[in-house]
């Protein structure tokens, strides 16, 4: 979805011409409870043409796979089942929080009014990327990460307001 009606929002060169407040109400439309079943929200800004013509390569697409697919086998190895299916019990033991991490999951939940569901979320992602990174247990950067793809929002860490 773009970020308002006029499509432009966020793009810092001032073509967006909606009146203020209009881009946060245009978000806004998608309901609360919609928004807890999507499990990543990723911001695409437009790229110049210059920079996209002038860009290095990016990271081949086999690479990519392959670390993939180091992370399901690592998900299939420690659950026997990947991280999507996970739920409940099942899902927090594999996350192995220590008490510094769930005290942070709890801020991150509580910052967004996150239900149970767009917790099980972010626990899902987190540990999704845990395992992308090779890590046993989920840190409170994974979390950060996680909370960064679970929806749009200008409280969250690392998010820039669209003005």
């Amino acid at each position: 979805m773009n970020w308002c009606p006029c499509g432009y929002a966020g793009s810092g060169d001032g073509r967006c011409h909606c009146q203020s407040g209009v881009a946060e109400r245009y978000a806004n439309r998608i309901s609360g409870p919609l928004r807890d079943r999507i499990d990543l929200w990723v911001n695409m800004p437009r790229v110049e043409p210059d920079e996209y013509i002038r860009s290095v390569a990016s990271e081949a697409s086999s690479v990519v796979a392959d670390r993939i697919a180091e992370a399901r086998a690592r998900q299939i190895a420690r659950s026997g089942v990947p991280n999507s299916r996970l739920s409940g019990r099942t899902l927090r033991a594999a996350c192995a929080l220590g008490p510094a991490e769930q005290a942070h999951a709890v801020q991150l939940a509580e910052l967004e009014g996150w239900s149970a569901r767009g917790i099980e979320r972010l626990l899902r992602v987190a540990r999704t990327t845990a395992d992308l990174a090779g890590c046993d247990r989920v840190e409170a950067t994974h979390l950060d990460e996680a909370a960064r793809f679970r929806g749009p929002s200008d409280r969250r860490i690392g998010f820039e307001a669209v003005s």
